[in-house]
């Protein structure tokens, strides 16, 4: 493995290693990564080495659920080394927390094939941020994926629905400050990701519930609201990479209330799709692909019948609108 930036264009097999909140700063009010990932303790750099030793043939290997670069510097340094055991032409990507990077500490990963650095943001508004406990500033997150972009790296930035105090203009504002940023660097790239909030038992956020300081959003407002963002963000030119949290059981078990639904990426994906048709034309019709055709009739015909809702219009007479397009 030669070189330390990996090409955004990339596309190899992924293999996650789960670090359930190692090593981060602080405990933000609705994060308990425990019960997101099903997975209480992290494999340890000799463990990672030795599966990566078997692979064949070349992978991603990615680093997600702790806040990576806030590792001691030779715990970090080892999970990084084990990466060379993983078969030529494997790279690295990892998740972090804002205020866990550094000059000095971007200059340690040169050596190593590092595709992207992930940045939890959460968010960029100052209010919400001091109500999920992040720790930091709006303007220090910025610094931070300043300084990333500064040095050749790809980022990704994971944003969130649906958080204490934050409201819909404040999540689309986020984007539009990241792709200033962007405009600023002259570069592509950034990638995002968008995941809601959700309610998790054990969790400071499930008390102010509780309480009744906190009203989570509902599964049709967080489909919603990721969905317009979603659209902003391709409208602004990012890759939007994942939508909500990857299922598992013990994530279906814990959550307490707000948006879960194991197909909300891809309905937020159909509100997104429905929007950019209904830009084009108010009425039809509408040209797509035969690949699209799933984002509106996929998980029963839910972007026909969000794009009916919108319209006023029959639900028939919009399938009759439709046109598939010939190459």
């Amino acid at each position: 493995m030669l070189g330390p930036r990996i090409p955004m264009t990339v596309r190899l097999p992924k293999i996650p290693f789960f670090l359930p909140m190692d090593s981060c700063p602080r405990r933000c009010v609705y994060c308990n990564q425990g019960e997101i990932t099903g997975i209480s303790q992290a494999p340890s750099p000799d463990a990672v080495q030795e599966t990566l030793s078997r692979l064949q043939p070349p992978h991603e290997v990615c680093y997600f659920g702790g806040s990576f670069t806030c590792f001691p510097e030779e715990r970090r340094n080892a999970f990084m080394d084990a990466v060379f055991a993983a078969p030529e032409g494997s790279c690295v990507r990892f998740s972090t927390h804002p205020r866990c990077l550094s000059s000095a500490i971007l200059d340690d990963l040169t050596p190593y094939p590092v595709s992207m650095i992930e940045l939890g943001i959460s968010s960029l508004d100052n209010d919400v941020l001091n109500k999920c406990n992040r720790g930091y500033t709006g303007e220090f997150a910025l610094a931070a994926m300043e300084l990333i972009l500064e040095r050749g790296f790809s980022l990704g930035a994971q944003l969130m629905i649906g958080l204490p105090g934050q409201t819909e203009e404040s999540s689309l504002n986020d984007l539009l400050q990241i792709a200033a940023l962007r405009r600023q660097r002259e570069t592509s790239a950034v990638t995002l990701r968008i995941y809601p909030c959700l309610v998790l038992d054990k969790t400071p956020l499930a008390e102010l519930m509780k309480r009744g300081d906190y009203i989570p959003l509902s599964l049709e407002e967080g489909i919603l609201r990721a969905g317009r963002m979603i659209f902003e963000a391709e409208r602004l030119g990012f890759a939007v990479q994942r939508v909500g949290l990857q299922e598992t059981e013990s994530l279906a078990q814990s959550v307490l209330a707000g948006p879960h639904h194991p197909a909300m990426g891809e309905m937020a994906r159909s509100v997104s799709f429905v929007a950019s048709l209904l830009e084009r034309s108010s009425e039809g019709p509408w040209e797509i692909e035969g690949k699209q055709i799933s984002l509106l009739k996929g998980h029963d015909k839910f972007g026909l019948r969000h794009m009916a809702l919108r319209t006023g219009l029959q639900l028939q007479f919009i399938e009759n609108q439709i046109r598939y397009r010939k190459f």
